[in-house]
């Protein structure tokens, strides 16, 4: 079997006597997008920022490319790989399309953030920057300024500037939320293609969009995963049933 690309083993996080992630083992591989839902509360975003390492945990390990990464801040994991998108938005609102890519391909080589007067015409920046637009279909917007774009387009946005990381791994927390059909039907073609990119570990409550995408799920329940497997095994899952999907989902 291919090495999974993350691997998280008996991850646990309490805020005093609320446990937020008890024993939680789970991981991504190669070409896969892995679904992790769950109740309102179990858990999941927190789980997430452990492994992004917005939130530090209290037991466990996280091995990411065989590296053990969990004592890393955010923005190293990032570095190396790990792309968290779908957070309270990080754009600037004000910059242009083009501009908000530009400064992703600038933190991805470790260039020192310049004025974009000069950076503007710099081929390094611009075409990497219009490849990762092109690749989610907003190049026609380049340069519109961001504040203009749609709720769906910002997230279209949002994983440009992923792209432009070059990651190796996405953590996608609720891409589709506010999405209506139009907006849900057009990113769920580019979350199918995302994974030949690099695989996803997707959290998402729109079960339709769950068992369309996923390769994978994992259910959490109150902080612990209580099933995983593919996407007919957990709808069949009674345990799964009781605790979360309901009767109708089956």
């Amino acid at each position: 079997m291919t090495s999974p690309v993350l691997d998280v083993r008996n991850l646990s996080k309490a805020y005093g006597a609320l446990t937020a992630s008890k024993d939680v083992s789970l991981d991504l591989r190669p070409g896969e997008i892995h679904a992790l839902i769950g109740p309102n509360g179990a858990g999941k975003t927190t789980l997430v920022k452990q492994i992004a390492g917005e939130v530090a945990h209290d037991s466990g390990s996280i091995m990411f490319l065989g590296r053990e990464i969990g004592g890393l801040d955010a923005a190293a994991r990032a570095r190396a790989g790990l792309a968290r998108t779908f957070q309270i938005s990080s754009l600037a609102m004000e910059m242009s399309v083009l501009k908000n890519v530009m400064l992703a391909v600038m933190a991805k080589s470790g260039a020192v953030f310049r004025f974009f007067a000069p950076a503007r015409s710099d081929a390094a920046l611009v075409d990497p920057a219009m490849e990762n637009l092109r690749a989610v279909g907003l190049q026609a917007r380049a340069q519109t300024r961001v504040s203009d774009l749609s709720h769906g387009e910002r997230r279209q946005l949002e994983i440009a500037m992923a792209l432009a990381m070059q990651p190796r791994a996405f953590l996608l927390d609720e891409p589709m939320a506010g999405m209506g059909p139009d907006g849900l039907a057009r990113l769920s073609g580019l979350l199918a293609g995302l994974k030949e990119t690099a695989p996803v570990l997707l959290i998402e409550h729109d079960m339709d969009v769950v068992f369309s995408l996923a390769d994978r799920i994992s259910v959490l329940v109150y902080g612990e995963v209580i099933a995983t497997g593919p996407v007919e095994e957990i709808r069949a899952n009674p345990a799964v049933q009781e605790a979360y999907l309901g009767e109708g989902a089956c």
